[in-house]
């Protein structure tokens, strides 16, 4: 099933507060990890602390600061498990394709400077070498159609659908392979 990852109508949600968070955010499970989040104008995480799996994501409106960086649509993001988060926030609202690489389970944390590597990638400008881009462990930036041995889920760019699939389409495709 190919989903329209910017159409609000086909994927109502529902409430979450994240951990350590003011506002409740809309969350859409798309299947196995994706999520589809919409976060608030006003929401801030102000509390420090990680997750114990990594988390990659593609903002696909508005912007996300997280640990001083801050995500603009169409830029994918890595923290593996472990990076310290600190001082996130949508101040406008934010629309964000999310994927989480275990249990998304998050432990405060006192400790002031980031520990851990982020990464920050502008899906639609980045050069894709031959053989793809490797973006996390569980996912490549592609350009070339391939053939997958097994189903992934494949983000189209800039279009932004998500489907689960063994065959890649034309284009450049985000493609997460499920842990």
């Amino acid at each position: 099933m190919l989903i329209d990852l910017l159409d609000d109508a086909e994927l109502p949600g529902d409430l979450f507060l994240v951990p350590g968070s003011n506002l409740p955010v809309r969350l859409a499970r798309l299947g196995g990890s994706a999520t589809l989040v919409r976060f608030p104008p006003g929401w801030v995480r102000p509390e420090r602390g990680h997750y114990l799996a990594g988390e990659e994501f593609v903002v696909l409106r508005g912007e996300l600061h997280v640990s001083g960086i801050t995500y603009l649509p169409g830029q994918h993001g890595w923290l593996p498990a472990g990076t310290l988060r600190h001082s996130s926030a949508a101040p406008h609202g934010a629309l964000a394709f999310t994927s989480f690489s275990g249990q998304a389970t998050w432990v405060r944390s006192d400790r002031d400077e980031p520990d851990g590597p982020a990464q920050r990638t502008p899906l639609e400008s980045v050069v894709i070498p031959r053989g793809g881009l490797p973006l996390s462990p569980h996912s490549a930036l592609l350009d070339t159609p391939i053939p997958l041995n097994r189903a992934a889920e494949v983000v189209t760019v800039p279009t932004w659908t998500w489907e689960r699939s063994a065959l890649i389409p034309e284009g450049r495709v985000l493609v997460r392979w499920t842990p």
